[in-house]
């Protein structure tokens, strides 16, 4: 049951995405455009707070089937620890974006190839890779346990990723251009 639902969750957020991009062919995936700086600094920290009620909603919806024996101590700690978590992870969170968006051009193509790969496209290429390795672990240890709010959140932050990759790439290839000038 947790499998599928996960499945569900994870479908219908793509399907979301596609249908609120206007995706209606490939050719219109591969020319989707990124939000603008501000836009993905104040989508992350809303999207990021969703894991809130997401954490609530999980041991609510866990206890209730059943998963934690009688004599277990209430769901309270988990949820004060978790809660208590994210809020704090909101700082990092925030940093990495900064950091990420300095000096970048948004709004650009997602998919952005760079003409030409420098030294420093090549780390910021390895750097996102790594950051969506981890990302796609997270989402199917989501999708196994059935974690209805963290499906959508982590599929956010894969276009999150995937948009602050754009920006360097489109900010290291305005960088080349102004150095042939």
């Amino acid at each position: 049951m947790d499998l599928g639902s996960g499945l569900a969750i994870a479908s219908m957020t793509i399907l979301l995405f596609l249908i609120f991009t206007k995706v209606k062919t490939f050719n219109d995936f591969k020319n989707n455009r990124t939000p603008t700086k501000t836009a993905v600094f104040i989508y992350a920290n809303i999207v990021w707070l969703l894991l809130l009620p997401g954490t609530c909603w999980y041991y609510i919806f866990r206890g209730e089937r059943g998963y934690y024996p009688p004599f277990a101590d209430s769901i309270g700690i988990p949820l004060m620890t978790q809660i208590s978590f994210y809020l704090l992870l909101l700082i990092p969170l925030n940093i990495f974006i900064l950091l990420t968006t300095l000096k970048t051009k948004l709004p650009t193509k997602l998919f952005i190839k760079p003409v030409q790969y420098s030294r420093t496209t090549i780390l910021w290429e390895i750097f996102f890779a790594f950051w969506l390795l981890i990302n796609l672990l997270c989402l199917i240890g989501f999708v196994i346990d059935g974690d209805h709010f963290s499906i959508p959140v982590n599929l956010f932050f894969t276009f999150i990723l995937l948009t602050l990759r754009a920006g360097q790439m489109s900010r290291n290839e305005q960088a080349e251009k102004n150095d042939n000038i």
